[in-house]
């Protein structure tokens, strides 16, 4: 066996050395564990790497993991579920006594009806599982923007109803806005009858661990997952100006860059027909802040469908709850075994089954990062790659999947 694993080790050295001399990514860290233990762990590269400094990649790097946020906040809602707060399959509607529709504007007295409809016909289950049929993806910072501006024009204008509105809290703003351009979504994108790999299915998602808990998502993600199962560097960043002050003064590897800016989502928001006034500068690369747009510049770096940093160790862990290794009766046997079964269309709760996790399940995010367990084999891998901080990001997927084909057969 260790010979079998001197062997792995120095193939994923070579194929990682290999992807940044291509200019896959900048950097990785690479970890992986079965039953608990470390069979493997590195870190290769740059964390941040411009014409002006260059931060070494370390075991301990911060990375934003994009998408892979959303298994957190699976995880949460599971763990609301075994405690009887929640039920995965009662329509939204029903949420924290009906809490969620009151937020969100759709409630009987409300005015967003195609939402209300939505939360009436759409489970829990089926935002985790994406077969909700809710639109994939849309800039509700681009949309906020132009409705601000059409209010503010038009005298008594309904959009102003979120723009300024005294009688609604900090806490509460984020939900008026969000129901209120949903709205105009469902409008122009009506529910389907197919699963879509939604983030808005997860940006709701995120609003019900709110509204359940009684917590803002950036105290509940820590109080009901990063402690209970001994996450130590894993967060949302609602401050993020040290850290930003940290690299602007010379580099700090604390967190890994991903992109120049928003060059992607500038294009995909123009795309749309829409207009954005507040990109980042495309001239910087993205440190210490989430790269995804909505999460970023409409819920301030705390949303359920992206932006959480972590550590590739801190990734593993969470992993090692899947993978049947550490449990505690922290959340129901049957709801984790149920999380990584596929209920069709390489859909878990939460998790994605596919060519890209052999012989297991899993989750990416659009920067660079990757989770595979396996179950059976109880093993747990993370990847952890900036491939945005590089002149022309791409597909990293081979290069994922061979390291996960390397695991399962060297183990």
């Amino acid at each position: 066996m260790r010979s079998t694993v001197s062997s792995m080790s120095n193939e994923i050295q070579r194929l990682t050395l290999d992807a940044i001399e291509h200019q896959w990514f900048a950097g990785a860290v690479i970890r992986l564990e079965q039953e608990g233990e470390v069979l493997y762990e590195d870190a290769f590269g740059s964390a941040i790497k411009t014409a002006q400094l260059q931060a070494p990649m370390s075991a301990t790097t911060q990375f934003d993991i994009a998408s892979l946020t959303k298994l957190f906040t699976t995880t949460a809602i599971l763990k609301l579920v075994s405690e009887g707060r929640l039920d995965l399959d009662a329509p939204l509607v029903t949420v924290a006594d009906g809490k969620l529709a009151v937020l969100l504007g759709a409630d009987e007295s409300g005015s967003n009806r195609r939402v209300a409809d939505v939360l009436e016909k759409v489970s829990t289950r089926a935002l985790l599982t994406h077969s909700s049929g809710i639109h994939y993806w849309y800039p509700f910072y681009a949309a906020r923007e132009s409705i601000k501006a059409s209010a503010r024009s038009i005298a008594g204008s309904p959009a102003a109803s979120f723009v300024e509105n005294p009688a609604a809290s900090p806490a509460e703003e984020p939900y008026s806005a969000f129901g209120s351009i949903f709205e105009t979504v469902l409008a122009r994108f009506p529910l389907q009858h197919t699963t879509i790999y939604s983030d808005i299915n997860f940006m709701l998602a995120g609003f019900i661990v709110e509204t359940v808990s009684s917590l803002p998502l950036h105290e509940a993600i820590p109080k009901l997952v990063c402690v209970p199962l001994g996450l130590e560097r894993c967060a949302y960043l609602k401050d993020a100006s040290s850290a930003r002050n940290a690299f602007e003064a010379g580099g700090d590897s604390t967190y890994a860059a991903t992109e120049f800016g928003n060059r992607i989502e500038m294009k995909m928001v123009a795309d749309l027909g829409l207009h954005f006034s507040d990109w980042r500068s495309i001239d910087q690369p993205i440190v210490s802040a989430p790269n995804d747009g909505n999460c970023h510049y409409f819920f301030h770096g705390v949303a359920g469908h992206a932006g959480i940093f972590t550590t590739a160790r801190d990734l593993c862990r969470l992993g090692n709850l899947y993978a049947e290794v550490d449990n505690a009766n922290y959340i129901a046997d049957d709801l984790l075994e149920e999380a990584v079964t596929d209920h069709g269309n390489g859909r878990g709760l939460g998790f994605q089954f596919g060519p890209r996790y052999p012989q297991g399940c899993g989750h990416t995010g659009f920067t660079g990062a990757y989770l595979f367990v396996s179950r059976n084999r109880h093993l747990s891998l993370s990847i952890l790659t900036n491939r945005l901080h590089v002149p022309e990001p791409r597909d990293i997927d081979p290069f994922r999947k061979a390291i996960a084909e390397l695991a399962i057969i060297t183990i």
